[in-house]
């Protein structure tokens, strides 16, 4: 049973109170990476997430919360998961009851509901709840399994580049488990096809498949051949097809394969008969894709008896992608295909925004102000859904789709999606796209937080959130105005005090910036033990400036501590830049510290005698 079985089976209400309670669950243990602590706020955690009204009080919700726990990657673990060992039979109930084990919750350790150890994707889950940095540092410290996990956000996150190397990297080390091998290699696929580089991917999928475990020559295998096939080299699509069948004879995807394979080959009679001895696998497996595709190939005698364009729907459609959005973010997208766009967004910015609302959240477990949760106008979530079907061949810079869906013009996700295509305006045109996007996000923006009521909160843990909040980071970083970037990213930090995003970071940096030292200080002692030379060091030339330097002198020492080659480039006068990672920073690394001071040496040096004092007091230590 997989967890979408579980969810199938559950009342959609109850299945989202689970997801908020692991969405919950999941954010409390990074928090605080300490299981006592989370075992006593369980309560707390599941009346947050509504399971109380759902679930008997006798529910035994440690045990669900164990399995969480135990699949959960702790950066303080180096990304290990530190599991709890299993109650014994004489032992005190985890449930707190005064029972003796055996005589309370034994019996329900093997209830469906509550044994989610196989089936819950924690590690997934838990990367969305990494920071930046340490994102950064599991993609290269933590276990194979948490970085794929990694990957697939990043895929996710439209970063082919970044979830490649990834993958790239899993491989290299080796020691993988079959199930993971194959998973690896799947998404591998998936990365090349995304970036474009086809050729590049068939160059690294055929070289490494001497090396792989049979499930995953089979991912890659099916990768070859459909590359194979979309460059019309149809002999030796077959021939990754016979290896397919030696590896996975019972397998749909090898017959479907060999389907195509045939029918583009030109031997009908072969396709069809191949269809139809296939057919009643797709039935057994209730594959419904499958069974479309082998009922049509089943019964046609030859590709003339098929319409144009009909032939090969969704993945195994055989034609050539066009232009994809990663493209066009870099290369721009063309002024035919802007200027509708332009047009689209003009016509949006005259239009009334459909009224939005906030429903009442669970209160907060640390005493913080009420939180809400978002739910978008119907028209909006329509328009969304209809875009998020059409799948990954759907560029956001369809103007097409924009006029059958225009409410998707009022979708903070989509309008982030859009600004991917800002960039440099090289042209009238481009300058005019930029305008119309900026104006319409900050509407957007404007009319949602009207909705929200005074001093409510956006917690990251509720999915509606994100898309607004990340779309509220982007542009505040996006100001060209200081004054207006400090309002924004203040806004979200209050909208969303955990910081999820990573805004603290530039805040703190703006208001140094603007000689706001007294704000500044205020965040940076709110994140103590944060591991960003933004929060560390800016405490430190807040500190100087108010003329704390007792204060100052100890913050130094532990930011030096923690962070000790951010100091050495600080007051260096000079300093060659490093190999940096286009992909990445190493936490304490000198491609952090470069970055820092690249960013606030010259804010360092608006206070005199700052950077001397600094290396005055790093000598007499």
């Amino acid at each position: 049973m997989t967890h979408d079985d579980i969810a199938s089976e559950m009342p959609p209400e109850l299945w989202e109170g689970f997801l908020r309670f692991f969405d919950a669950s999941i954010a409390h243990i990074l928090a605080h990476q300490d299981a006592e602590r989370y075992f006593a706020d369980l309560g707390d955690i599941v009346r947050q997430s509504g399971l109380d009204t759902w679930l008997e009080g006798s529910m035994p919700y440690w045990m669900l919360g164990r399995s969480i726990w135990n699949q959960m990657p702790l950066p303080c673990r180096h990304f290990q998961c530190a599991p709890l060992p299993a109650p014994q039979r004489n032992d005190s109930c985890p449930c707190g009851s005064g029972k003796k084990f055996k005589r309370c919750c034994q019996p329900l350790v093997n209830s469906p509901m509550i044994d989610l150890d196989d089936v819950l994707p924690i590690p997934r889950l838990a990367v969305d709840h990494f920071t930046k940095a340490q994102r950064q540092a599991a993609a290269k410290t933590a276990p194979a399994e948490v970085r794929l996990a990694l990957a697939v956000k990043e895929l996710e996150d439209d970063h082919p580049g970044k979830a490649r190397n990834l993958l790239l990297a899993i491989l290299d080390k080796g020691g993988l488990s079959t199930e993971l091998q194959a998973d690896t290699v799947q998404l591998l696929g998936n990365a090349y096809s995304a970036l474009g580089h086809l050729d590049a991917g068939e160059r690294k999928l055929t070289a490494l498949l001497p090396n792989l475990k049979p499930q995953a020559a089979n991912q890659a295998l099916c990768w070859l051949v459909i590359h194979c096939l979309d460059q019309g080299r149809n002999q030796e699509a077959l021939e990754h097809v016979h290896r397919l069948e030696r590896l996975a004879p019972e397998q749909l995807s090898t017959g479907a394969l060999k389907t195509l394979c045939l029918r583009q080959l030109g031997d009908d009679a072969e396709a069809q008969r191949t269809a139809q001895a296939w057919l009643p696998v797709a039935h057994e497996l209730g594959d419904e894709e499958g069974i479309a595709m082998l009922e049509e190939q089943a019964s046609l005698g030859s590709l003339d008896d098929l319409a144009d364009g009909d032939i090969g729907d969704d993945e195994w459609s055989l034609s050539q992608a066009p232009m994809g959005d990663e493209a066009y973010a870099i290369f721009g997208i063309p002024e035919e295909q802007l200027q509708p766009l332009v047009g689209l967004l003009e016509e949006a910015l005259e239009q009334p925004l459909h009224p939005a609302h906030f429903d009442p959240g669970p209160p907060s477990t640390e005493g913080r102000q009420e939180q809400w949760v978002l739910v978008l106008p119907e028209e909006v979530d329509k328009a969304q859904a209809a875009f998020y079907q059409a799948g990954e061949m759907q560029s956001v810079a369809d103007a097409e789709l924009i006029r059958r869906h225009p409410a998707l013009l009022q979708s903070p996700d989509f309008l982030e999606r859009l600004g991917a295509f800002t960039g440099a305006s090289s042209s009238q045109l481009q300058e005019a796209f930029n305008m119309a996007l900026f104006a319409q996000q900050e509407r957007v923006i404007a009319h949602l937080l009207a909705a929200l009521p005074a001093g409510g909160q956006l917690p990251w843990a509720w999915l509606e959130h994100r898309p607004l909040l990340r779309l509220m980071r982007e542009m505040a970083l996006g100001q060209e105005d200081p004054d207006e970037e400090i309002e924004l990213l203040t806004r979200v930090l209050t909208l969303c005090p955990d910081d999820n995003l990573g805004v603290r970071g530039p805040l703190v940096n703006a208001l140094l910036q603007a000689g706001h030292d007294e704000p500044a200080l205020a965040i940076c002692e709110r994140y103590p033990d944060d591991f960003l030379p933004e929060t560390r060091y800016g405490r430190v030339l807040a500190l100087i400036r108010l003329n704390r330097l007792h204060e100052a002198k100890e913050a130094l020492a532990t930011a030096y501590q923690a962070l000790p080659k951010v100091l050495n480039y600080l007051v260096a006068s000079k300093r060659k830049a490093p190999r940096l990672d286009p992909h990445g920073i190493t936490i304490g690394g000198t491609d952090q510290a470069w970055y820092y001071r690249e960013e606030m040496r010259d804010t360092f040096l608006t206070t005199p005698g700052a950077l001397s004092w600094m290396e005055h007091i790093k000598k007499a230590k």
